[in-house]
């Protein structure tokens, strides 16, 4: 790949699983105000507030992407590690739940965390190997 392959794979794997898990959210907040309409109110609640953690989650993807963007190691570093912590945390708030497009937007999220991370140390690598 290219100097700036990763980093634009992380980025773009980054926004799609910031995109699974803004979709989501939607998909719980109507199932909770369908759960609501159906005179369910705590499923309601607990639906409408998993939506709003999944919102969360997802604007912290697209920012920790857009970090990893910028020219230079640490900043891809600190965004590939913040990623992966992520998406360990949607993973462990959403469980094996019904909520498969949030699993899969953790699962592009780490995906993005590991390719900010490959690049730098690629690039370590290659340094070390003597030509």
């Amino acid at each position: 790949m290219s100097e700036y392959g990763w980093k634009r794979l992380g980025h773009l794997f980054a926004w799609i699983g910031g995109g699974l898990f803004a979709l989501g959210a939607l998909v719980a907040l109507i199932f909770g105000t369908v759960l609501g309409a159906l005179g369910r109110p705590v499923a309601a609640i607990d639906s409408i507030s998993a939506a709003l953690v999944l919102v969360v989650v997802a604007v912290l993807a697209v920012v920790f992407a857009s970090l990893g963007r910028r020219e230079g190691t640490d900043g891809s570093v600190v965004a590939g590690v913040l990623l992966i912590v992520l998406s360990v945390v949607g993973w462990a708030m959403l469980g094996l739940g019904a909520n498969v497009l949030a699993l899969l937007g953790a699962l592009f999220v780490f995906l993005a965390g590991l390719l900010y991370l490959v690049d730098p140390a690629r690039k370590v690598v290659t340094a070390a190997v003597p030509s």
